[in-house]
C-alpha cells in the first residue's frame, strides 16, 4: 500500500497528512514494530481509518498528538489478533499472498478480454476503467489475495466520502482523490446510487478473478451502500409541472440554438423513453411499420447503449410528434449528412445525455422546479402513472417503457410488437404543449 514503507526490515506506517489542516507537515512517520507486510498492510490500514475518522471529529489535533494517538492504537492492537484476523480474513498464506498477480495486472487482462469478446460498448468500458482507476486511487495496488472483507469496506467507504465532480472543482486542484477523501473537508459527495454503481462494475471484476483463480472468494459480493427504494429517489411531474415545462414558449426561447432543447422533452412526456435512449438516436431509427410511425431504440451502432436486453424496442410516434413536425425536423437532419438525430451532442464519458441532463436541471429550476427529485427521468414515471390511471394493461405498459414481462402472453407467444395497441396506449397521454410547429 501507499502508506506503508519499510526500512531495515521493519515497516514504518508513512501518514499523509491533509494540507489544509497540516499546510508545514506533509507526513509523519511511524513504526509498525512488524516484519511481515501482511501484517504491516493489515494495521496500517486500520491505523489510517481510525486517525481520520479523529481528524472528522477533532481537525486542529496537532500532529504530535496524532503521533501519539497512532502509537496507542498500534500497542493496543495484539499480534495475536491481528494475525489470526487475516488468516480468516484473506485465507491464503503469506506465501500464497506474495505469490498473487496484483490487481492492477488483473484490471489490464479484464478490460482487454472484455474488449476482445465485442459486448462491451465503449460506454461500459469508460464506466468500467473509471472504477477501476477509483479503486487504485483510494486503496493502491495490491496483490489480489490481499483484497479481503477489510478492504472491500474500507473501499466502501472511501467511494462514499467522493467528491462529485472531482476533476472540475478548482479547490481540488493538485489534490489527489486520496488525499481529499482523507482531508476531512465538507464537500458534497457522489450519491449512493453512483458509489452503488461503482461498486457494481469492481464487483464484477473481481467475479472475473475468481471465475480465473486468481482469488478465493469475492469480498465486494453482495457490498452496497444502503438506499431509499427507486420510487423515492424519483417523483411524477403534477399537471402544473408539465404545462411549464412543456410551454411552447419556454421550449422555443431555450431552443433557438439547441433544438435537442425543444425536442428532448417533449419526446420524453409522450414516449417515456430514458434520457440516454433518447440523445442517442440515428435518423434511420426513424421508421413505419405496420403503418404506425415509430422509434426504434437499440444499440446496434456505435455510441448506442441500453440499460439491458428488454430496452431494445419499438415505440409509436404520439400523434402530437408527428404534427408539431417531429418527422420534417428529422429529415432536415438528414439532408444536412449528419446520423445522429441530435448531431450536435458530444459524449462525456460516454454519455451523450450529459449536457441535456445539466441544461434540464437548470431549465426546470428557472421554472420553479427545485425538488431535486424531479428530473427528465420524471417524464418517464409520469407516462407510467397516466398509463396505469388511464387502465392500460400492465402488459403494454411494460412494452413501452422496456421493462421485461415475464408474462406468457407476449414474452412467449407473441412475436410481433403489438403497436397498435400501443399506440391506441400512448394517445390516452394528453400533450400539454401549447407548441406550433418550428422552423428549423
Amino acid at each position: 500500500m501507499a502508506y506503508i514503507v519499510r526500512r531495515q526490515s521493519v515497516y514504518y506506517l508513512n501518514l499523509r497528512l491533509p494540507k489544509h489542516l497540516f499546510p508545514n507537515r506533509h507526513t509523519l512517520r511511524i513504526s509498525l514494530r512488524v516484519r511481515e507486510r501482511q501484517v504491516a498492510l493489515f494495521l496500517a490500514t486500520s491505523l489510517v481509518e481510525q486517525v481520520s475518522k479523529h481528524l472528522c471529529e477533532h481537525p486542529l489535533t496537532p500532529p504530535e498528538m496524532l503521533r501519539e494517538l497512532c502509537m496507542q492504537l498500534r500497542d493496543s492492537s495484539p499480534m495475536p489478533v491481528i494475525h489470526t484476523a487475516l488468516q480468516h480474513a484473506s485465507g491464503p498464506t503469506a506465501k500464497q499472498t506474495s505469490s498473487s498477480p496484483a490487481l492492477a495486472t488483473l484490471s489490464k487482462l479484464y478490460i482487454a478480454e472484455g474488449k476482445r469478446g465485442g459486448t462491451w460498448r465503449q460506454g461500459s468500458i469508460d464506466d468500467v476503467e473509471r472504477a477501476l482507476a477509483d479503486l487504485f486511487e483510494l486503496m493502491g495496488d495490491m496483490p489480489a489475495a490481499a483484497f479481503d472483507a477489510h478492504q472491500a469496506r474500507l473501499l466502501k467507504e472511501r467511494l462514499s466520502r467522493c467528491p462529485q465532480y472531482f476533476g472540475l472543482r478548482p479547490e481540488f486542484k493538485g489534490k489527489t482523490l486520496r488525499q481529499v477523501v482523507e482531508s476531512g473537508s465538507t464537500y458534497k459527495t457522489i450519491t449512493a446510487v453512483t458509489v452503488n454503481n461503482r461498486l457494481r462494475k469492481l464487483t464484477a471484476f473481481l467475479n472475473w478473478c475468481k471465475a480465473n483463480g486468481y482469488v478465493a472468494e469475492n469480498p465486494l459480493a453482495g457490498m452496497k451502500v444502503m438506499t431509499g427504494s427507486a420510487k423515492e429517489a424519483r417523483l411524477s411531474f403534477d399537471r402544473h409541472d408539465l404545462t411549464a415545462l412543456l410551454s411552447h414558449e419556454a421550449l422555443w426561447k431555450e431552443a433557438r440554438k439547441h433544438p435537442w432543447r425543444y425536442w428532448l422533452p417533449l419526446m420524453g412526456r409522450v414516449t417515456g423513453a430514458r434520457l440516454e435512449e433518447l440523445c442517442q438516436l440515428r435518423v434511420d431509427d426513424f421508421t413505419e411499420q405496420q403503418g404506425i410511425q415509430c422509434i426504434r431504440i437499440d444499440d446496434s451502432r456505435e455510441g448506442q447503449n441500453l440499460k439491458n436486453a428488454s430496452s431494445r424496442r419499438l415505440l409509436p410516434l404520439h400523434s402530437a410528434l408527428l404534427d408539431m413536425g417531429l418527422l420534417q425536423y428529422v429529415e432536415s437532419v438528414k439532408a444536412s449528412g449528419a446520423d445522429r438525430v441530435f448531431p450536435e451532442l458530444e459524449a462525456v464519458r460516454g454519455k451523450l445525455g450529459h449536457a441535456p441532463s445539466k441544461w434540464f436541471g437548470r431549465y426546470k429550476t428557472k421554472l420553479g422546479i427545485t425538488d431535486p427529485r424531479k428530473t427528465f427521468h420524471s417524464f418517464r414515471h409520469t407516462l407510467i402513472d397516466d398509463l396505469r390511471d388511464a387502465g392500460v394493461q400492465d402488459s403494454l405498459i411494460k412494452r413501452i417503457a422496456g421493462h421485461e414481462d415475464a408474462a406468457v402472453t407476449f414474452s412467449v407467444y407473441g412475436s410481433r410488437t403489438p403497436l397498435k395497441a400501443m399506440l391506441e396506449a400512448l394517445l390516452t397521454i394528453p400533450m400539454t404543449a401549447t407548441a406550433c410547429r418550428p422552423r428549423w
